[in-house]
């Protein structure tokens, strides 16, 4: 899947492939297109931007 900085507008980002998890089973990765910081819990199967926004 390959994304374009409109879909990461639109929240729709592109997950790198190392990603790191911490104790609590939390992961995190950056996005390939924008690089915004990306976290997914373990019971959920979409990545969500972390981080500073705006």
């Amino acid at each position: 899947m390959s994304g374009t900085l409109s879909d990461c507008h639109a929240e729709r980002h592109v997950a790198s492939r190392k990603f790191t998890v911490d104790s609590s089973g939390v992961q995190n990765c950056r996005c390939k297109v924008c690089g915004c910081d990306l976290r997914r819990l373990p019971a959920m199967r979409r990545w969500f931007r972390s981080g500073m926004m705006g």
